[in-house]
């Protein structure tokens, strides 16, 4: 009872009794935050791009209709290229440190 509740308030839970992989998931949450902020970016400026355009009647309905999907559809690729990232561990000399792709940072 008491661990179900510490499961569902807790941000990252280990399964097992290995802390090894807490820098695969530090590493993954950056890679994945850096996505995130590059995929609103791009939908934004071409979003805006698009409707600048349509509003002084550059561009169509059917080309703006297509524009939008293959915005969100270029974001959606980029966010499936996270399937194919995989860690790089490092050797650190450090103890205190972290190797994430391939920087020495503070843990």
């Amino acid at each position: 009872m008491g661990s179900d509740i510490a499961v569902e308030a807790a941000d990252i839970v280990l399964v097992n009794d290995t802390v090894q992989n807490i820098p695969h998931l530090v590493a993954l949450s950056k890679k994945m935050m850096n996505t995130i902020k590059i995929n609103l970016t791009f939908s934004l400026l071409l979003n805006g791009a698009a409707i600048i355009l349509a509003m002084v009647g550059s561009l169509s309905p059917v080309w703006g209709a297509l524009v939008h999907n293959g915005g969100s559809l270029l974001v959606v690729v980029n966010s499936a290229l996270l399937l194919t990232w995989s860690y790089k561990k490092m050797s650190c000399h450090k103890p205190s440190s972290v190797c994430i792709d391939g920087q020495l940072q503070d843990a």
